[in-house]
Protein backbone atom coordinates (compact mmCIF):
# COMPACT_ATOMS: atom_id res chain seq x y z
CA UNK A 1 0.00 0.00 0.00
CA UNK A 2 1.21 3.25 -0.86
CA UNK A 3 2.01 6.29 2.01
CA UNK A 4 -0.55 9.11 2.28
CA UNK A 5 0.86 12.20 0.64
CA UNK A 6 0.25 14.15 3.77
CA UNK A 7 0.95 12.15 6.13
CA UNK A 8 3.16 9.48 5.00
CA UNK A 9 1.59 6.66 6.80
CA UNK A 10 1.78 3.03 4.86
CA UNK A 11 -2.26 3.81 4.88
CA UNK A 12 -3.23 5.79 1.62
CA UNK A 13 -6.51 4.44 -0.02
CA UNK A 14 -7.89 7.87 -1.69
CA UNK A 15 -6.98 8.52 -4.74
CA UNK A 16 -7.45 11.92 -5.36
CA UNK A 17 -5.78 14.69 -7.90
CA UNK A 18 -2.62 12.54 -7.88
CA UNK A 19 -2.55 12.47 -4.44
CA UNK A 20 -2.74 9.60 -2.12
CA UNK A 21 -4.61 10.40 1.19
CA UNK A 22 -5.49 8.61 4.09
CA UNK A 23 -8.76 8.31 5.61
CA UNK A 24 -7.42 10.73 8.23
CA UNK A 25 -5.77 13.31 5.93
CA UNK A 26 -9.02 13.56 3.51
CA UNK A 27 -11.08 15.75 5.17
CA UNK A 28 -8.12 18.27 5.68
CA UNK A 29 -7.17 18.82 2.03
CA UNK A 30 -10.58 19.09 1.38
CA UNK A 31 -11.23 21.65 3.41
CA UNK A 32 -7.99 23.81 2.15
CA UNK A 33 -9.25 22.61 -1.67
CA UNK A 34 -12.66 24.02 -0.78
CA UNK A 35 -11.18 27.37 0.77
CA UNK A 36 -8.75 27.82 -2.22
CA UNK A 37 -12.01 27.31 -4.67
CA UNK A 38 -13.67 29.89 -2.72
CA UNK A 39 -11.41 32.31 -3.13
CA UNK A 40 -11.31 31.53 -6.96
CA UNK A 41 -7.65 29.95 -7.13
CA UNK A 42 -6.65 27.14 -8.71
CA UNK A 43 -6.36 23.52 -6.74
CA UNK A 44 -3.64 21.53 -6.74
CA UNK A 45 -4.29 18.32 -4.56
CA UNK A 46 -0.69 16.98 -4.82
CA UNK A 47 0.36 20.42 -3.65
CA UNK A 48 -1.65 20.53 -0.54
CA UNK A 49 -0.99 17.18 0.54
CA UNK A 50 2.92 17.84 -0.54
CA UNK A 51 3.00 20.83 2.25
CA UNK A 52 1.24 19.38 5.01
CA UNK A 53 3.53 16.51 4.93
CA UNK A 54 6.58 19.10 5.11
CA UNK A 55 5.05 21.17 7.25
CA UNK A 56 3.98 18.55 9.86
CA UNK A 57 7.44 16.22 9.31
CA UNK A 58 9.48 18.66 8.08
CA UNK A 59 13.60 16.69 9.59
CA UNK A 60 14.68 18.39 6.32
CA UNK A 61 16.79 16.96 3.76
CA UNK A 62 18.74 13.48 5.09
CA UNK A 63 21.49 12.13 2.97
CA UNK A 64 22.52 8.52 4.14
CA UNK A 65 25.90 7.23 2.87
CA UNK A 66 27.27 3.87 2.98
CA UNK A 67 24.66 2.13 2.49
CA UNK A 68 25.78 -1.76 1.84
CA UNK A 69 25.78 -2.66 -1.85
CA UNK A 70 23.47 -5.65 -1.22
CA UNK A 71 21.14 -3.88 0.73
CA UNK A 72 20.06 -0.70 -1.17
CA UNK A 73 19.62 -3.51 -4.24
CA UNK A 74 16.75 -5.25 -2.39
CA UNK A 75 15.49 -1.92 -1.25
CA UNK A 76 16.04 -0.64 -5.51
CA UNK A 77 14.24 -4.31 -6.28
CA UNK A 78 11.50 -4.17 -3.79
CA UNK A 79 10.96 -0.64 -4.62
CA UNK A 80 9.89 -1.48 -8.16
CA UNK A 81 8.10 -4.80 -7.85
CA UNK A 82 6.15 -2.36 -5.15
CA UNK A 83 5.55 0.16 -7.83
CA UNK A 84 6.54 3.06 -5.55
CA UNK A 85 9.46 5.02 -5.40
CA UNK A 86 12.55 4.88 -3.15
CA UNK A 87 11.58 7.41 -0.83
CA UNK A 88 8.11 6.24 -0.11
CA UNK A 89 9.23 2.57 0.81
CA UNK A 90 11.83 3.85 3.12
CA UNK A 91 9.30 5.84 4.68
CA UNK A 92 6.83 2.70 4.68
CA UNK A 93 9.91 0.51 6.37
CA UNK A 94 10.83 3.38 8.95
CA UNK A 95 6.85 3.37 9.78
CA UNK A 96 6.80 -0.71 10.18
CA UNK A 97 9.85 -0.30 11.87
CA UNK A 98 8.71 2.38 14.76
CA UNK A 99 5.79 0.82 15.33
Amino acid sequence: MKPCDACGAPKGLIGMGGAILCRDCDPVVRAEMDSLRAEGKTVNTLHIAKRIFRETHSAGNYLLRDIPDDLWKKAQHRAVDEKISLRDLLLKSLHAYLR
